[in-house]
């Protein structure tokens, strides 16, 4: 206890002494100097990002410019759609209202179709200009081109609750993804209602039509991507590893992209699905001339086949190879199917992939739940290209002058990217944890700058963990990133702040590294065991000519240490030091021949000498309890008798173990003390041989201690 007690107070010492440095008190003993590295894209994403964006190469740069389409009065903007004139509408939730823009610089939008369901879900324009509208929870399409008269067409099924995305084709006929019961409908101009796929999956979550006719749709639960041609037939063309096709996309050269959204456990991950929607009712009105009829009941529904083995496959490798295991739990991807059938992988991100859109000659992948948008061009060369404040990028749209509308989440906004970089952005990285109070120094970092292109790094440090008001205030901006200064108080943890900018928005800064060095606070090690074997509880089967000792040791600053060992046998007035060399490992092989025998203490020295100039270094020992080195052969006495005789064993340093005896050079008999227990260093044996026949006779006795040394004795037995 009194031991405890003085490391304790040790310890609480030592806390003073550093708090003291810390407050530049006292000038702390330092360790070794260590590098805080930051050059992956796994290390810039954990930081906090405005405006920027982490490229998989781990470059940092600027986003491209966003820019706010008029306010919009809405939580999410499922879709957006674009009459010939320019105008462009918006379904949204979580009110079921359709807003439209009208084709002028500082247009207002406005409502053209308040639902009574909370969700407007699709917007589609034909051809003619008609503007449909799908909505949940009821499943309606309704025509809502003259905003003053919208118009309801007849439920397509009784079971139908949501149309999750509406399609058309040159001809004008209308296509429907629908749920819970997982169906294809196509709608006529003349008002035929033909239910083109009746699927096992719960929804039917996107459509896109080819320009040779041919209907795609994507289902949950299984991840499918079904097909059904101009001719009627319907088949399975891909089997993602996904269980979610949220978004499809035919681009100019024919190619079907397909987008997955499988959340983290491997359900699905639409936003579509995943709401709650409250039951609402229908609006009717009047046909308005040219719109699809409505009178027409729907055809005989088709079953929809089930995947055959060469479809059911997972994608190959974007490199060609083989093809690629069931993904893991959050993990998504963008698909490209060509002409020949052949799946490819083009995209993979843990984010859900809510929309797709071929933008200038590139696919733009949609994500959430960060709101980030990516590029994807010569089917290999994934770049973030914009981040939004905005949690989820749900619909795009191509405008005819070269910009894109885009559709978010949480909230909702339209907003448009633009085709140059921002004029500024950070990245605020994640803390550094240096354990211990620490000194920094030089910050350098990597970069590409191109003319107008600037970089400035500061740095902040506090004594918690999360950054609040007693952390430090950011250092002055460094822009030198070969010789640049944290220029920040000593602490325990720390931060820095990238700040990328550009006078042209045709070019960005690259960072590609960041370096801050730090020296923490030099403690002392600590050595908590120092094991020595202990020959008393030995059995006395193996003689103790070594000793392996061993010792346990941790140091708060993670230095490399060495250790001197001095032994002291009882009586000696000081400490005799073990070898000439100072050990590197905690354990030490000693010759224990080479001692006299008796009763021994080691102490053990940690020195963390290899990691610190001599002035700062820092040593601890630490000394074992007792224990004892025998080489010593235990002693016999015998006293005979006529026929008989008393054993005395004694070892004076261990327990003896064993004893036997035997008579006129015969076999060994072994031997137990009188109490039956080899258990002390002395002991009595008493033995008698009452069939001695007269005359003289020679009895030998050995016994063994722990330590495995053997001694003997002998005596005559005269018998008369």
């Amino acid at each position: 206890m009194i031991l405890n007690a003085k490391f304790e107070r040790a310890a609480l010492v030592a806390a003073c002494l550093l708090l003291l440095a810390a407050l530049g008190g006292l000038p702390p003993a330092l360790g070794k100097l260590e590098t805080w590295r930051q050059e992956t894209s796994s290390a810039f994403v954990k930081g906090h990002r405005e405006r920027v964006v982490v490229s998989e190469n781990g470059r940092v740069r600027l986003g491209q410019s966003l820019t706010d389409v008029e306010k919009i009065d809405a939580a999410r903007v499922w879709d957006l759609a674009r009459k010939p004139d320019g105008t462009t509408y918006a379904a949204t939730g979580d009110e079921g209202k359709v807003f439209r823009r009208e084709p002028k610089e500082s247009a207002a939008w406005t409502v053209a179709y308040d639902a009574a369901d909370s969700q407007a879900l699709a917007v589609d324009v034909l051809p003619d200009g008609h503007v449909f509208v799908g909505t949940g929870p009821t499943g309606l399409i309704v025509d809502v081109t003259d905003a003053d008269k919208p118009v309801t067409t007849p439920r397509l099924d009784p079971d139908v609750k949501y149309i999750w995305d509406l399609a058309h084709d040159a001809k004008g006929n209308l296509y429907a993804a629908t749920g819970p019961t997982g169906q294809l409908w196509k709608l006529a101009p003349d008002g035929k209602r033909t239910l083109l796929l009746d699927s096992k999956h719960p929804h039917l979550l996107c459509v896109a039509v080819s320009p040779d006719g041919s209907i795609y749709a994507g289902s949950d639960g299984e991840g499918l991507i079904y097909r059904v041609s101009a001719e009627g037939k319907t088949s399975v063309v891909y089997d993602a590893p996904q269980s979610e096709i949220r978004s499809l996309l035919i681009a100019p050269d024919g190619a079907l992209y397909a987008g997955t959204a499988a959340e983290s456990g491997g359900g699905g991950g639409s936003g579509r699905g995943n709401s709650l929607f409250s039951s609402g009712g229908t609006a009717e009105a009047t046909r308005p001339p040219g719109a699809i009829n409505t009178s027409v009941p729907p055809e005989t529904p088709k079953a929809a086949p089930a995947p055959s083995p060469a479809t059911t496959k997972a994608a190959p490798s974007s490199t060609g190879g083989s093809a690629s295991p069931r993904s893991s739990a959050g993990d998504n991807a963008v698909y490209r199917i060509g002409p020949d059938g052949v799946p490819r992988e083009v995209f993979r991100a843990r984010a859900l992939v809510y929309a797709l859109a071929w933008h200038a000659n590139r696919l733009l992948v949609g994500t959430g739940p960060e709101g980030q948008l990516y590029e994807v061009r010569d089917l290999d060369e994934t770049t973030p290209i914009a981040h939004l404040d905005h949690g989820q990028i749900l619909s795009m749209l191509s405008e005819p002058d070269g910009g894109l509308l885009i559709g978010t989440g949480d909230p909702g906004a339209v907003v448009r990217l633009n085709t140059g970089y921002v004029a500024s952005g950070s990245l605020v990285s994640d803390v550094l944890d240096t354990k211990l109070i620490s000194r920094f120094g030089a910050l350098t970092w990597r970069a590409d700058q191109p003319k107008g292109t600037a970089i400035a790094l500061q740095v902040r440090t506090g004594n918690v963990g999360e950054p609040d008001s007693t952390w430090s205030a950011w250092s002055p901006e460094q822009t030198d990133p070969d010789g640049s200064q944290a220029h920040s108080p000593s602490a325990r943890f720390a931060q820095y702040r990238a700040t990328l900018s550009t006078r042209d928005d045709s070019v960005t800064p690259e960072l590609r590294s960041v370096f801050l060095r730090y020296q923490t606070a030099n403690l002392p090690p600590e050595i908590t065991k120092v094991e020595v074997p202990d020959v008393a509880v030995a059995d006395g089967t193996t003689k103790q000519g070594r000793l392996n000792l061993k010792w346990s040791v941790t140091d708060p600053n993670s230095d490399d240490l060495e250790y001197t060992l001095h032994i002291r046998k009882d009586g000696w007035p000081d400490w005799i030091r073990l070898g000439d060399e100072r050990q590197t490992t905690s354990s030490y092989d000693w010759d224990t021949t080479a001692v006299p025998a008796g009763l021994y203490r080691v102490r053990v020295t940690a020195s963390d000498r290899p990691s610190n100039n001599p002035d700062d270094t820092l040593i601890r020992d630490r000394v074992s309890d007792p224990f004892i080195v025998d080489h010593d052969s235990p002693t016999i006495a015998i006293a005979t008798q006529p026929r008989g005789a008393t054993i005395t064993l004694t070892d004076q340093l261990t327990r003896l173990v064993k004893a036997a005896y035997a008579l006129d050079g015969g076999d060994w008999v072994p031997i137990f003390p009188d109490d039956g227990l080899f258990d002390s260093s002395k002991e009595t044996i008493t033995v008698a041989f009452p069939d001695l026949k007269p005359g003289s006779h020679i009895l030998v006795v050995r016994t063994t201690d722990a330590a495995s040394n053997v001694g003997t004795g002998d005596a005559l037995i005269e018998v008369r």
